[in-house]
């Protein structure tokens, strides 16, 4: 369950208590290891990739066009070049009878990440959605609440799901580690402003490497548009800043 509107705990100081990460999502593991739910994933001894075709409405054929050799879809299959010459098969599900509601999963290759070997997919569920990152070396899934947003350098990223059906769902990853680590927040910002059902700004924008500005228009009606919402990251660990 995705977290509904916080409570203020305290008035606002200069430098809020930390967010303490903690609750760690699924670890990397194979589509052996089943960690995807419903998703059709395997992997496959054959390379990748030739040309995309077949392409589906609503497809990523645009982003699959900028990462050749990569990356190729055929209808509702998705490749993914692994290494080894081996290939990620994610495959769509979408089509009734055959898929009911609780099934249902497309799949769409929104990011490569050259320097850490990680391809992102944003993955859509019935009413709701998640990501995938996908390790080029092996194989392995992370499962992330959203596709990251990095920091300047690569080396954070915040996952940011914010909406009144699913509430505030936010994660912080560690590019730092091998693997990288994804980690809850789950102390909410209580500056001045905020309101005991509050949620976060949709957009997550990084100011500089330490700094996470929340943008957009709140999804609570009523929310005070000018509380902030600053996440800054401090030796590591995550704190509300007000």
């Amino acid at each position: 369950m995705r977290l509904p509107g916080w409570s203020i705990v305290a008035t606002c100081l200069a430098l809020a208590s930390a967010a303490q990460a903690q609750d760690p999502t699924t670890p990397w593991a194979l589509p052996s290891d089943n960690p995807l739910n419903a998703s059709k994933v395997a992997i496959e001894n054959q390379p990748c990739c030739g040309a995309s075709r077949g392409t589906v409405h609503n497809s990523d054929a645009a982003f699959l066009a900028k990462v050749p050799g990569m990356a190729a879809r055929d209808g509702r299959v998705l490749r993914l070049k692994l290494d080894g010459n081996r290939t990620l098969r994610l495959t769509d599900c979408d089509q009734q009878p055959a898929c009911g509601a609780d099934d249902t999963r497309i799949h769409r290759l929104v990011a490569w990440w050259p320097k850490h070997h990680l391809y992102v997919v944003s993955v859509t569920l019935y009413e709701e959605s998640t990501a995938y990152l996908v390790s080029q070396r092996d194989g392995r899934i992370l499962v992330a609440t959203a596709p990251p947003v990095l920091s300047p350098s690569g080396r954070w990223g915040v996952a940011l799901v914010s909406n009144l059906m699913s509430g505030v769902d936010l994660e912080l990853l560690d590019m730092s580690r091998d693997p990288p680590t994804l980690d809850k927040i789950t102390e909410m910002p209580s500056c001045r402003g905020a309101g005991p059902d509050s949620m976060l700004r949709p957009r997550p924008v990084w100011i500089d490497e330490s700094l996470v500005k929340f943008e957009g228009v709140s999804p609570q009606p009523g929310d005070n548009p000018d509380a902030r919402q600053l996440l800054r990251i401090v030796e590591g660990k995550p704190r509300w800043e007000c």
